[in-house]
């Protein structure tokens, strides 16, 4: 009924061996909430098995119940039977071994692999007696081997015997075939039928016409005797080894009956596992548990039913929590049964062990079981309508469910009178609704679905028509009640247009108004559900500003003394090289007499320079943390939040949880309260519309820091200017050796600095400074 045969197939279909795979045929949902948990862990522990650890496998358990029963009586295996057995011993120690080494990553697959005997030395056992082809080998006894070598060499000796025989000048016309034969374990010649007194020997046998006779000359009846006693000692010796393994299988009948019987569930909890893989093959985490809170709340997100597939358009469905009957409308063929087939389904899979095919996040409870009513049950044989069996079902399922089931009831209070069966299905509803029990149903009834709005224990769902073409669109709105479009299908179907027009005549105007308010109800809670979105969207973002803002806020305080000394240190580095600045001007004093500017002149900017440094007054920066414990914060102070340059209003607080609420122009924002800071009056927060002063230096001040200077795609007059000036400062920062970066261009540049250079009362020498490519883009200037 809702489609659970498939999921039992397609687990037998990935079990290995008939035991196993009886078990999927006989598997059920389980309704004991200690069970499910069990099942949903040991597929979870199979996934992983199979995904990560590898290496598992079960096909080499093949059925033989027979061959134990034999054994297990007293007969003996042939060699190909105890190879069989062999096969199935290993293959349930690998299983055993590979679960053992993770048996932490899997303690409840442990638990069955425990239950595995260990009978490897028994495989190992069969195996160093029986060779692959089921032949018991030479070394499996002491004298086996040499038995054998016994039993080629007289064989030789027979045949060599009779070769010779065959061979003889005067059988010349005696022999019917120069083969040798053999005839009941007796190695003969084939002599033509009126030859037979040249070959004196044994008759063994005669041809169907009569024309040849199989003797065994007497020359060679003791050679052939001596093989068939060595032959027979062979047998006897090979026999010896295959009744003790038989004995050996007999004795250990009921571990390998369990040892198979525990692998059958271990290959069927692994199967369940790859079922579980396949039907979440695109998805990296779909992990449904069940609710053993006692909730009955159900929550299927992007679920599909099995059957389908992945072209399966994805239901989205919700029960509960405070509400338990969900009534779903909508046309014909527009998925009403599949939906709630694919919720039972889902449900049985779920307490099954089997991981469903549903979204993370995706909520299915515990059920005690799960009735459904679904399709049409009518007999003739025994005198059943479609309306009688339905109330027959409906009957058994009231007397049998507890609010702890689901029930599926499909069109409650059809095929019977309308106003009747309407009534029929809301008082239906109202007796589940009482009861608390988790309901599913599907109606036509128009009436029903305005019970179930005005109804808090009931919500509306419905599958709806696109618009443009009238055919389904298989998706499930909840909160909205839909409708049958039984008029709009017809028309598009070609009914005629004549008939349509007296149809819409006989519709009742209570009909009318319901479908009226029911279309308006979908119009209005669609621009609700609309703007629901658009503010959930909002609010997410608002979400994800305030955590950056915390995390910023977080940084800026833990980090705030790191900053402040990187400032303070920066500040000093800046000092001592003004210091080192001003020294290296005094050493430059000597260059006086070139560049034109008087002594009194450079010891009077001297002067200013140190005078300008001893009024610079670097102090220990500390970071200044009020204590709120001498004064509490209350609403109304205005505050400054720690570690930002932000100032605002208490207006809220809750000493509870150490939070409150400022106002900072429009925006509140949550903050905790050991951030904030109480402003005195004659504190002043920066003005947001301040200007901010830029650190970048000037063309001046990079000139006065560096050793080189660019002036690459400038012209030639403004660039020898900016030589003449760099070259000033350079000398009187103290450097014996600059750079001029010309770039290589057309080489014009590079020459107008070159014949600027030269005779220069500043330069000592000048020369080419060539790159890393050998390329001459700058020039090197020694200064006096």
């Amino acid at each position: 009924m809702i489609d659970y045969d498939y999921v039992k197939q397609q687990v037998a279909t990935l079990c290995t061996f008939p035991e196993s795979k009886k078990l999927a045929h006989e598997m059920l949902p389980s309704y004991f909430e200690t069970k499910v948990f069990q099942q949903k862990i040991e597929t979870s522990e199979g996934i992983n098995l199979i995904s990560n650890i590898g290496s598992f496998s079960l096909g080499g358990i093949k059925d033989h119940a027979e061959s134990l029963k034999i054994a297990n009586l007293g007969g003996v295996l042939t060699g190909q039977e105890l190879l069989v057995i062999a096969n199935t011993v290993e293959a349930l120690s690998n299983a055993r071994k590979v679960i053992l080494n993770h048996q932490e990553e899997l303690p409840q697959l442990l638990e069955v692999a425990k239950k595995v005997p260990d009978l490897s030395y028994l495989g190992y056992l069969i195996t160093s007696k029986i060779a692959s082809n089921g032949l018991v080998k030479d070394e499996a006894t002491p004298n086996l081997g040499n038995i054998r070598k016994q039993v080629r060499e007289s064989y030789s000796r027979v045949t060599n015997a009779l070769e010779s025989i065959i061979s003889e000048s005067e059988m010349s016309g005696t022999i019917q075939d120069n083969v040798i034969s053999v005839r009941g374990d007796r190695l003969v010649v084939q002599v033509k039928s009126n030859m037979r007194s040249r070959v004196p020997g044994i008759v063994h046998d005669a041809s169907n016409t009569g024309m040849t006779l199989f003797i065994e000359p007497f020359k060679t009846v003791s050679l052939c005797n001596s093989w068939r006693e060595f032959s027979l000692e062979e047998e006897r010796e090979v026999l010896k080894v295959l009744q003790d393994l038989s004995s050996q299988v007999g004795s250990l009948s009921g571990e390998i009956d369990t040892g198979i019987h525990n692998a059958a569930n271990l290959d069927f909890i692994v199967a369940k596992s790859k079922y579980s893989i396949s039907l979440n093959v695109n998805s990296t985490d779909r992990k449904v548990e069940p609710l053993t809170n006692g909730k009955k709340t159900i929550n299927l997100i992007e679920a599909k039913h099995p059957m389908l597939g992945e072209q399966a358009v994805p239901l989205n469905l919700q029960i509960g929590p405070n509400w338990n009957v969900l009534v779903i409308t909508g046309p014909n063929t527009g998925g009403k049964t599949v939906a709630i087939k694919t919720v039972g389904l889902l449900v049985a899979m779920n307490q099954s062990g089997i991981q469903i095919p549903a979204e993370a996040g995706s909520q299915l409870p515990f059920f005690d079981g799960i009735y459904a009513d679904i399709g049409d049950q009518q007999s003739i044989s025994n005198s059943v309508s479609t309306f009688s069996s339905h109330i027959q079902n409906l009957n058994d399922i009231l007397d049998n469910c507890s609010p702890q089931s689901l029930l599926l009831l499909d069109e409650v209070g059809s095929s019977t009178d309308p106003e009747e069966g309407s009534a029929i299905a809301k008082a239906v509803l109202e007796y589940l609704a009482e009861k608390g029990i988790p309901t599913l149903i599907t109606t036509h009834h128009s009436t029903v679905t305005l019970m179930a709005e005005s109804d808090n224990r009931m919500q509306n769902a419905s599958f709806q028509l696109n618009p443009e073409n009238l055919t389904p669109t298989y998706n499930l709105i909840l909160g909205l009640p839909g409708q049958s479009y039984a008029m709009a299908v017809a028309t598009r179907l070609g009914l005629k247009t004549e008939i349509i027009e007296k149809a819409n005549k006989h519709l009742s105007e209570e009909f009318k108004e319901v479908s009226d308010w029911i279309s308006k109800a979908n119009q209005e809670k669609s621009k609700i559900s609309k703007t629901t979105e658009v503010i959930e969207q909002k609010y997410q973002e608002v979400e994800s500003i305030q955590a950056k803002l915390d995390q910023q806020i977080n940084y800026l305080i833990d980090n705030r003394q790191k900053i402040l000394d990187s400032i303070h240190h920066a500040a000093e580095e800046k000092y001592s090289e003004i210091e080192d600045l001003l020294e290296k001007a005094r050493m430059a004093y000597s260059w006086n007499k070139h560049s034109g500017q008087s002594a009194e002149s450079l010891e009077t900017i001297i002067e200013d320079t140190q005078k300008s440094l001893d009024d610079i007054q670097l102090e220990q920066l500390k970071p200044r943390i009020s204590d709120n414990s001498d004064e509490e914060l209350k609403i109304g102070d205005t505050v400054t939040v720690r570690g930002l340059n932000l100032s605002g209003v208490i207006t809220q607080l809750n000493h509870m949880t150490q939070m409150a609420e400022l106002k900072i122009g429009n925006l509140r924002m949550d903050v905790d309260i050991s951030r904030l800071e109480k402003e005195l009056s004659e504190q002043k927060t920066p003005g947001i519309n301040e200007p901010i002063r830029s650190s970048r230096p000037s063309l001046e001040e990079q000139i006065s820091y560096s050793d080189r200077v660019d002036i690459r795609g400038m012209r030639a007059e403004p660039s020898l200017k900016m030589v003449e000036t760099f070259l000033d400062q350079s000398l009187k920062n103290g450097l014996s050796k600059v750079i001029v970066i010309h770039g290589k261009g057309t080489g014009a540049l590079r020459k107008a600095i070159r014949d600027f250079l030269e005779g220069h009362p500043l330069v000592s020498s000048f020369g080419s400074e060539l790159d890393a490519l050998g390329e001459d883009g700058a020039t090197y200037v020694v200064l006096n």
